[in-house]
């Protein structure tokens, strides 16, 4: 699936829409450069799971954010996985809730759950290019 949202609304209801087309695909990853729309999506999927979307953040400086019942991830700075890491994304893995992983590259050898892979591409103001792949 391809996608053009043009604006972060439509962003956030593309991720709304997601999350009840793909329940059974608890772990979404996101790929994209910095402001390409990753942090939008995720507001989107938390306003679908019942956050507030105000409590949904960039966590660029920090590594993982867990909002009942979402955890999120962020891997830009992180430029090797050290086993620490890796066994908390390994008990992550495992849970029932949604998992979204931001930069996921570092860690895709370890995803082996169906899974959603999400490529947004910033398009020029606030439109975004946002292409699907399905792994089940």
């Amino acid at each position: 699936m391809r996608k053009t949202t043009k604006n972060a609304e439509e962003t956030k209801d593309l991720a709304k829409a997601l999350h009840q087309e793909y329940p059974e695909h608890k772990i979404w990853l996101l790929y994209g450069d910095l402001g390409a729309g990753k942090t939008t999506l995720i507001k989107g999927l938390g306003e679908a799971l019942g956050i507030g979307e105000a409590l949904v953040k960039s966590p660029t400086y920090t590594l993982v954010s867990e909002y009942e019942p979402l955890t999120h991830y962020d891997l830009y700075r992180i430029e090797q996985m050290d086993d620490l890491t890796l066994e908390l994304l390994e008990e992550h893995l495992a849970e029932e809730k949604r998992l979204v992983i931001e930069w996921p590259e570092k860690v895709e050898e370890y995803i082996q759950k169906p899974h959603l892979r999400i490529y947004l591409k910033h398009a020029g103001g606030d439109e975004r290019f946002i292409e699907l792949e399905v792994r089940s």
